[in-house]
């Protein structure tokens, strides 16, 4: 297997029509380590998939290096970059049987029909489609056909594996089946793999690493908890997490020896946010006071007063807010929440019970917030 270095690597598409030149990819840095799973995710239009295709060489590159080992294969056409792509659509021939579609490109490297069938065998069982290698792919479930299109991969046995939004086409309990069977292939062959997808549940289950992309720019690279527990911005801290974070904004000010958060005034009656801060979080906060920030909190970090435990109450501020609309999922609840100037989402034990229109008194977890330059939407006060 082998590492992939990105250096600077550029995509900018030419004019077209009425349209100027687009820079899909800008100068990004990447290493990708050897037998890594890397995950590129982001909204649509963020040039993961720009990426994944530059690295597989059926995009050009408009400027940097691309390197797989030790050698730049900026000029290399793709069959001999020695990686497999596996892709949405499952790209698979539909006149062939599932063993000529994983066999085919092994026959055109002229390699002997012994060994052929040797991989095809050896991959069928990893993937559990051995029963299905004299089928045409019209007589396969939509699962089964992306297992014959991971298969097909494998038998080649490259140094990098690219996959392109695999599992989008699949229904949601198939999506969660196959993200396991993926993950257990990587365990399975210590392989290099970069995978694109759009949803971060797949991002935070799959990969070792994640690259979050924005706007054809890398946001924060690290590894799942640590982007889900500490967002260098806005984004990353938005993007990662179900439902998102909680974005309140408001400023920070000194009242008797304790800071304390404000929410903006809003039009409502409904009182502001108040939420008075930890030492720690005064300490590390020190130069913001009487500045304009963005107070940052996942749902499921604020707590019902009334019905939270003792350690959440020694670990939390209070504060008020106002019931909108309340749905239990079984053990959870989400509240959709309004203060003076916002609307927010709490994940709650479900042991409360909660009407339309009633105020709510809320634990904001303290060792769980986050603080953001409005400006510069970048995080602060975090050591």
């Amino acid at each position: 297997m082998a590492q992939v270095s990105l250096k600077n690597l550029d995509k900018v598409y030419p004019p077209s029509g009425k349209t100027g030149a687009f820079h899909a990819v800008k100068s990004i840095n990447l290493e990708i380590r050897d037998k890594e799973f890397m995950v590129l995710v982001g909204p649509s239009g963020c040039g993961k998939s720009t990426t994944l295709r530059m690295v597989a060489g059926l995009e050009d590159i408009s400027g940097g290096e691309c390197f797989i080992g030790d050698r730049v294969v900026n000029n290399v056409p793709p069959k001999d970059r020695d990686i497999a792509m596996v892709f949405q659509n499952y790209a698979l021939y539909p006149h062939m049987t599932v063993y000529e579609n994983m066999a085919f490109g092994l026959k055109l490297k002229r390699v002997p029909k012994a060994e052929i069938a040797k991989r095809v065998q050896n991959a069928a069982e990893i993937l559990g489609i051995t029963d299905y290698l004299d089928r045409k792919p019209k007589a396969l479930s939509g699962g089964q056909r992306q297992r014959v299109a991971v298969g097909r991969a494998i038998v080649r046995d490259p140094k990098v594996f690219l996959f392109d939004e695999p599992l989008s086409n699949l229904d949601a309990k198939m999506r969660v089946s196959m993200r396991t069977e993926i993950s257990r292939l990587h365990n399975r062959l210590n392989a290099t793999m970069i995978y694109v997808t759009h949803d971060q549940i797949e991002a935070m289950t799959m990969g070792d690493r994640i690259c979050v992309m924005k706007d054809g720019e890398i946001m924060q690279v690290d590894e799942p908890l640590d982007l889900y527990n500490h967002p260098e911005n806005m984004f990353v801290a938005g993007f990662i997490g179900s439902p998102p974070m909680n974005f309140i904004h408001g400023e920070l000010t000194e009242e008797s020896d304790k800071l304390v958060f404000t929410e903006n005034e809003g039009t409502s009656e409904r009182p502001r946010l108040r939420v008075t801060l930890s030492p720690r979080l005064r300490q590390n906060l020190a130069t913001h006071r009487g500045r304009k920030v963005v107070f940052g909190i996942r749902p499921e970090n604020i707590a019902d007063a009334a019905v939270a435990s003792d350690e959440v109450r020694e670990v939390s501020s209070k504060a008020v807010a106002h019931v909108e609309v309340s749905e239990p999922v079984g053990a959870e609840t989400f509240l959709y929440l309004a203060s003076a100037a916002h609307s927010f989402v709490a994940k709650v034990d479900s042991k409360g019970r909660y009407e339309f229109d009633q105020d709510i008194q809320l634990l904001f977890d303290l060792r769980a917030v986050h603080f953001f330059d409005p400006e510069t939407e970048k995080v602060i006060g975090e050591k």
